[in-house]
């Protein structure tokens, strides 16, 4: 839930922050340097979670996005800001893989597909607070304020520390391991390459449809900027229950047919809101956009961990997340391009996605 206040209060932010003097390169500059240090943080945070344990890594990971977010409220320059944060999204992008990680690992295979799912709906919650802080706080107190105390969920690391015990399945691979050094098990490249490919396209066109649609609203259908938080707002509600949907689907039919089929309605609802002008249609395929795309999120960090053996799970898991950095820095370039026409490009990125799940083998009920 705070990973995804932070990371999508930047789009709110890019629109807010206007005594940063952010042009449309200003902001593409800005969402670059967080959606880089996204990826150097997957890769490194989940390496190092697989060395020295689940909890301690998603403790540090916690607190260096929380004290960036903090640090942003001083920036005073886009440049500043930008810098601050690459520093916010190495947190950030360290500890989304660590996390469904660790609850992979202490869920039993009945329920971990769920239970991952469950826990990845926390990140609808968090967009549900980035569009209310947007529409009340930015309105009230301002941006700046308004990050300091975003920063406070750095406290949170005390329950961690406190209630989480460390992964038992990563700590019965560590006291394997020496005397089976010679035979530790290595990570699938052709699995880990077409996982990593499902992930970057995934990103890719998430982030470069809602890092920007506040903008396409003002600017391309004529919304006022309280008018575009609330439409934000509204159509996030969507995410909950499309997540709901995707926890109960994926232990009832499996993965990839899920996985496959979210895809393809994401890629049709992003079509579909291209071509709409009337407020009342934006909503309708907004929301459809929220409720599957964010449904087929859930699904992919269910799927990723089970694809692999405990030992490499955390560097797997990380690594398949850079991809999806990659995607995050890839996919925001289309709009400045090619202005809402960008939504066509990132739908048949989608539909390519929900043919090359298949070719993964089905997780569902096995023990990993």
């Amino acid at each position: 839930m705070f990973d995804a206040m932070d990371v999508l209060i930047l789009s709110y932010l890019l629109v807010a922050a206007g005594e940063l003097a952010l042009d449309t390169q200003g902001k593409t500059l800005v969402i670059l340097a967080n959606n880089l240090g996204m990826l150097i943080g997957a890769a490194l945070f989940g390496r190092l979670a697989d060395k020295f344990g689940r909890r301690k890594i998603f403790i540090a990971t916690l607190l260096l996005y929380s004290l960036g977010t903090g640090a942003a409220a001083l920036a005073r320059s886009w440049l500043e800001f930008a810098v601050v944060r690459f520093f916010a999204g190495l947190g950030l992008g360290g500890e989304l893989p660590v996390v469904a990680t660790y609850v992979s690992e202490n869920s039993p295979p009945e329920r971990r597909g769920r239970n991952v799912v469950l826990l990845e709906s926390f990140w609808s919650l968090g967009a549900v607070l980035a569009a209310a802080t947007s529409l009340y706080l930015f309105t009230s107190i301002g941006w700046r304020a308004s990050l300091v105390l975003l920063s406070l969920t750095a406290f949170y690391a005390l329950v961690i520390r406190l209630a989480l015990p460390e992964s038992q399945r990563w700590i019965e691979s560590r006291g394997a391991r020496p005397p089976e050094a010679a035979a530790a098990p290595r990570v699938d490249l052709h699995r880990l390459s077409i996982v990593s490919s499902i992930w970057l396209m995934l990103a890719f066109g998430y982030y470069g449809a809602f890092l920007w649609l506040p903008t396409m609203l003002v600017k391309e259908r004529g919304f006022t900027y309280v008018g575009t938080y609330e439409f934000m707002f509204i159509t996030t509600l969507a995410q909950l229950p499309g997540y709901f949907s995707a926890a109960y689907l994926v232990e009832k039919l499996g993965r990839r047919p899920v996985g496959s089929l979210y895809f393809l309605l994401s890629a049709v609802s992003a079509v579909l809101f291209t071509y709409s002008r009337a407020s009342g249609e934006l909503v309708v395929w907004a929301l459809a956009l929220n409720f599957f795309n964010l449904g087929v999120w859930g699904v992919i960090y269910a799927y990723t961990p089970e694809l692999f053996p405990t030992a490499v799970r955390g560097a797997a898991t990380g690594m398949s997340g850079s991809a999806a950095r990659v995607g995050m820095i890839l996919g925001p370039m289309l709009y400045p391009l090619y202005s809402s026409s960008a939504l066509i490009i990132i739908a048949a990125v989608w539909a390519t996605a929900s043919a090359l799940i298949w070719l993964l083998p089905e997780t569902k009920g096995r023990a990993v």
